[in-house]
């Protein structure tokens, strides 16, 4: 899950710094359940493409952010 720790991280360095800590953590648990949806889906764990391609998803870090 280095991956999702590294877009976390660079999520959260665009963030206000009140926020950030909410906001990452609400971030997070919602790619965590996609991520468990997806292994469910496929019925194995994930591989680094899978997360890739969830996170690309949900966008860019720095757009994420701005939302």
């Amino acid at each position: 899950m280095e991956l999702l720790e590294r877009y976390l991280k660079s999520v959260r360095s665009c963030l206000p710094e009140a926020q950030r800590d909410d906001i990452v953590n609400e971030l997070s648990e919602n790619l965590h359940a996609q991520m468990e949806d997806k292994e469910a889906e496929l019925g194995r764990p994930l591989c680094e493409s899978d997360v890739e391609a969830i996170l690309r998803q949900h966008g860019h870090p720095l757009l994420v952010a701005s939302r």
